[in-house]
């Protein structure tokens, strides 16, 4: 194997640890917990992070941790054949987006599926699929989604956040930038940092 075909192997293992560490299922999600907040100092693999509460914690990055970046997008990149990942909330017997993220091509499959999320207080679940439609209904456009084991459909009215999500560099860790980090517990009992999406200029990782 030559050196460069072994680097890429590395970086290959490393995406990989954060597509599983964003797949989270019920059983991914065992053993870890979602911080969201600003990202107020970086220091070598250490993150601290303003949470929304107003808490300060130090998180240490895992070696193979996942990095994502989250940019603005519109209606415009709903479009059928797209992997997206989807939080909603079922609201007067359907099921109704509060927010869209449109995976790059190469994340497809990222955490597939439909299971519980904790972005709001009430329930509200996690969708991770293919859109096999999309329908205008109303001032909703509605999607009609496929993924492994099942299939959904989701109204995405004019008031959802939309962003575009792909993989990103340590580069992008920048200070002020808002950040949702999947923290796991570690085999010698400690806590880290899985997975790392930060917000680009100004964006809110909608998570």
């Amino acid at each position: 194997m030559t050196l460069h075909s072994a680097l890429k192997a590395l970086v290959s293992c490393a995406v990989l640890a954060g597509f599983l560490a964003l797949a989270a299922g019920p059983a991914a999600a065992q053993g870890s917990q979602h911080r969201r907040g600003t990202l107020t100092a970086v220091q070598g693999d250490m993150l601290t992070i303003q949470t929304r509460s107003g808490n300060t914690e130090t998180i240490k990055m895992a070696d193979n941790a996942g990095l994502f970046i989250v940019t603005n997008a519109d209606m415009s990149a709903i479009k059928s054949g797209k992997f997206v990942g989807i939080t909603s909330v079922e609201q007067g017997g359907k099921r109704l987006a509060r927010e869209v993220h449109v995976f790059n091509e190469s994340l497809r499959g990222l955490g597939e599926g439909h299971y519980p999320w904790d972005l709001d207080a009430g329930p509200n679940m996690m969708t991770n699929a293919n859109i096999a439609q999309v329908q205008e209904v109303g001032g909703d456009r509605v999607l009609k989604l496929n993924y492994s084991g099942g299939e959904q459909t989701i109204a995405i009215p004019p008031s959802a956040a939309v962003v575009a999500f792909d993989k990103t560099t340590r580069d992008q860790l920048v200070p002020g930038r808002m950040v949702f980090v999947i923290v796991k517990k570690q085999d010698d009992g400690s806590n880290a940092a899985s997975a790392v999406v930060v917000g680009a200029d100004g964006v809110k990782p909608p998570m």
